[in-house]
């Protein structure tokens, strides 16, 4: 066997798709990625205004309502952090 031949380590055999539709996939796959972190970010950003938003309101009031509507809005916060992290798979179905 001389050093110019090289055997593929594949088997030698067609992948089945050209270069075009390769960079094709590869460019919509890199783009949906980024578009999903860039989603994650937004999300885990209203996620925190809603946790630290409802602490303030059952913290800074007296009252019970006032601490009911703090704690429902940093329970919302809370959901909001876990399906956009992917812990919980509560809007899946509507998917």
């Amino acid at each position: 066997m001389r050093s110019e031949e090289k055997i593929a380590t594949d088997g030698g055999t067609s992948p089945g798709i050209d270069q075009e539709e390769l960079y094709t996939t590869v460019y919509s796959a890199t783009k949906d990625a980024m578009l999903a972190t860039v989603a994650t970010g937004v999300y885990l950003g209203l996620a925190a205004f809603f946790v630290f938003g409802g602490l303030d309101l059952a913290l800074s009031n007296s009252g019970t309502p006032s601490l009911v509507w703090g704690i429902s809005v940093s329970v919302v916060g809370f959901i909001i952090a876990a399906e956009a992290t992917g812990v919980t798979s509560l809007l899946s179905r509507f998917r």
